[in-house]
């Protein structure tokens, strides 16, 4: 005889939950929220009554305290019954968790990345590059490499040993001052943006140089994982397909947009990766993909060939286009247009893409 849910709720702790996905509350027992787009812990851990509660008002889960089912049926994105099997999975020790290896490597990533956009605030050509190309700092989840990581008071072998193990640092000859190892950082001088996973952990980090040399303008760090700004949420109706991050970055610091659609970055024009395709799969409400591409030649054979394979994934989902003037992208619109309203003309006059 199977479980019934109060003992399932008894016996599965909201601390064994958290740990299976990797998830650690602060001090004061909060946490990003694995649920929407994060940039302060909004989600509050409650270990006496093994129930979570989001704080943000546009959070999927807001106005709900969750017990442990309802949270991995939130995590998992599937049905109650579906949540009910997976804790009585972990009860029995039959789910296996994510490595320890890939944990640490999450966890150094999100320290990583605070580290990068604090960095922003501390530099004036990073913030003059954001500006020229219409990104603001304060609305956009950005940071900046300066290569300094690991000098002075952060210098420490275990930082250094994290570094090379991700690809931050590479060895390079010897430290002619001190007579040791010296090290080659990964990607100097460019802006950071994060790359996340389904539970919106930093599992990956790009790179945009900010000194626009012709040569290796774009960095992604080895192994690369993860999406831009992160998985859709799973009620996404509408998702919009951008070129690059920053045309994203650009789009998701308007909120008339951000309100009705979701936004999801390829990665350059031929870049629709198996973690792209998954997590539109996975969108069980979606009804329409929006494919805001570039204008030029590359990107409206991209537009076709992304067409087709979303269209073949998802026979059932409109897919349109947004037609761009020509020669532009959403980066270059955005930094000869002040008003933001030039993207919701172009978004309102999408067209159908139509099959042969």
């Amino acid at each position: 005889m199977g479980m019934e849910l109060q003992e399932i709720k008894s016996r599965l702790k909201l601390a064994q939950v958290l740990g299976f996905y990797g998830l650690k509350p602060d001090k004061h027992l909060r946490l990003h929220c694995p649920f929407h787009r994060d940039k302060t812990p909004s989600l509050q851990v409650y270990y006496k009554t093994h129930t979570a509660y989001c704080f943000y008002s546009n959070c999927k889960t807001h106005g709900k305290s969750m017990d442990v089912v309802d949270f991995v049926m939130q995590m998992e994105g599937c049905t109650k019954h579906e949540a009910i099997e997976k804790c009585k999975q972990m009860i029995e020790g039959e789910l296996p968790k994510p490595s320890q290896s890939e944990a640490t490597r999450e966890a150094f990533l999100g320290s990583m990345f605070t580290y990068f956009r604090n960095a922003v605030h501390n530099s004036k050509p990073a913030q003059e590059y954001l500006r020229q190309r219409g990104l603001d700092p304060l609305k956009t989840e950005v940071g900046y490499n300066t290569a300094q990581f690991h000098h002075g008071a952060r210098k420490d072998e275990e930082l250094i040993r994290n570094c090379v193990a991700v690809g931050l640092l590479s060895p390079s000859g010897t430290n002619t001052r001190e007579g040791g190892q010296a090290y080659k950082p990964f990607a100097k001088y460019c802006i950071v943006f994060a790359l996340r996973n389904a539970h919106y952990q930093v599992s990956g980090l790009y790179f945009r140089s900010t000194l626009n040399d012709s040569d290796q303008r774009h960095f992604y760090l080895k192994d690369r994982k993860g999406l831009y700004p992160g998985y859709p949420s799973p009620g996404t109706k509408k998702l919009i397909l951008t070129e690059s991050v920053i045309d994203a970055a650009t789009l998701l610091q308007i909120p008339v947009i951000t309100e009705q659609c979701s936004v999801l970055a390829l990665y350059g024009t031929n870049r629709l990766t198996d973690e792209h395709t998954a997590s539109i799969q996975s969108l069980a409400k979606l009804e329409e993909i929006i494919l805001w591409l570039n204008a030029d030649e590359p990107e409206g054979a991209a537009t076709i060939k992304h067409a087709t394979t979303l269209h073949e994934l998802l026979p059932n989902i409109k897919i349109t286009t947004v037609n761009m003037p020509d020669g532009e992208d959403v980066d270059s619109v955005a930094q000869s247009h002040a008003d933001t309203r030039v993207f919701t003309d172009l978004l309102n006059v999408r067209t159908d893409f139509f099959f042969n």
